[in-house]
């Protein structure tokens, strides 16, 4: 007894339409976080979660990150028993819940979609990301002041102009990608240019912080491409990069007589930085709670209250406290675990992930709030971008028994 071909036929097409939602919707995700919520991320959020549930996603995805799960809800309840205002410890366990729910979607997009239709899709979210950057340019070009216009216009209409930044750097980012695995010479000639100018658009807004972490994100690719000297001084450069910035807003003063230079922007992240470490120190073991600095008045400076720390990582040392950063980094452990190597020297996914990952990271220095979708929903979907089967090949055995609503249409009994 065999499947009749018509009904074959409708069940590929339904397929390839169900994996170019889910690769459009994740990728749409993973570029568009940093923009404000008006753009359309919580509605391709909920179409991506809720096709990949339809799917059978869940299995895949719970059986490669259990412990990263499980770890996630044992913070939670953690923070909220300890924090200052437990209702706002809370809304970032539920930050926490929805970045973590986008791997299901990014878990599936990996194990399903061609390696053809990914391409395809960067490559439009790319084009469209950096047609829009021109755009902008162009439209205040005859300003006097480019840059302040762009600001002025971020303010209105993305929120801050870091979320036009981010948006911007993540499309650079791609472009790189396409760059270095395309092989059609009339297409990388394209993606050159509009890197080039996306660069260029880059280094119109000024972004110190951005500047810096693009710097970490070509010594981290150099790190894990190469190895013997290369990689000696990528990660030598990398040192030096994290700990020349930390230097810096440790001892801002000395940094600025030394160099006979203004630190810019990077004056009042030193002092905002201080005061959270003193903060820190007075309460080190279970932390204030997620969400807590803003309505925290011992963190305003000179009565200015400000939002979040300006620094992910010191941010999760106040929210967490060190217990609370021992089961946070078991939580990372769990989400990245499967990275794998090969897959970032190869695949568009994994070196999207890749370099998003560390780009979040590097520009985390500098500003970003941790609890919150953006960085967290990037580092969610970059680890699983790179993410393939371990040394036993259990994550992908495991992986595939648990997907259960693609198979393929045999028309053998």
């Amino acid at each position: 007894m065999s499947v009749p071909v018509a009904t074959v036929a409708v069940t590929s097409r339904l397929r390839t339409w169900q994996m170019h939602l889910l690769a459009a919707g994740v990728l749409f995700c993973f570029f568009m976080i940093p923009a404000p919520g008006a753009y359309g991320v919580p509605v391709a959020w909920l179409l991506s979660v809720g096709l990949a549930l339809n799917l059978g996603g869940w299995r895949p995805f719970f059986n490669q990150y259990r412990m990263a799960v499980w770890a996630m809800l044992a913070l939670i309840v953690i923070n909220a028993i300890a924090a200052r205002v437990s209702g706002r410890a809370l809304s970032g366990g539920y930050e926490l819940l929805r970045s973590m729910s986008l791997m299901i979607p990014a878990v599936l997009l990996v194990m399903q979609v061609e390696r053809r239709q990914v391409l395809g899709w960067m490559k439009a979210f790319a084009v469209m990301a950096t047609l829009a950057s021109g755009a902008l340019y162009f439209w205040y070009f005859s300003q006097r002041s480019v840059m302040y216009e762009i600001y002025r216009w971020a303010d209105v209409h993305f929120g801050n102009v870091h979320n036009l930044i981010n948006v911007s750097a993540l499309s650079v980012l791609c472009l790189v990608v396409i760059l270095m695995l395309e092989r059609g010479w009339l297409q990388r000639l394209v993606c050159g240019a509009l890197l080039l100018f996306a660069l260029w658009f880059q280094w119109v807004l000024k972004s110190e912080g951005t500047l810096l972490a693009f710097a970490l994100c070509a010594l981290g690719w150099a790190a894990v491409r190469y190895g013997g000297v290369v990689r000696a001084f990528a990660v030598a450069g990398l040192v030096l990069g994290v700990g020349g910035y930390v230097v810096q807003m440790l001892w801002p003063d000395a940094v600025q007589a030394a160099l006979g230079i203004r630190l810019g922007g990077f004056e009042i992240r030193s002092v905002i930085n201080a005061r959270v470490l003193e903060l820190i120190g007075q309460q080190p073991w279970f932390g204030y709670g997620m969400n807590n600095f803003k309505g925290l008045p011992q963190a305003a400076i000179d009565g200015t209250a400000f939002l979040y720390p300006h620094q992910i990582y010191l941010e999760a040392l106040f929210s967490f406290g060190l217990v609370g950063m021992a089961v946070f980094m078991v939580m990372l452990f769990g989400v990245f675990r499967h990275c794998s190597r090969t897959a970032v020297l190869s695949d568009p996914l994994a070196m999207l992930g890749f370099l998003g990952a560390v780009y979040m990271a590097g520009k985390g220095l500098t500003d970003m709030k941790l609890i919150d979708l953006q960085p967290l929903g990037v580092f969610m979907i970059a680890a699983a971008f790179m993410a393939r089967a371990d040394s036993r090949g259990c994550c992908s055995e495991q992986a595939q028994s648990g997907f259960v609503g693609m198979r393929a249409v045999s028309t053998d009994t």
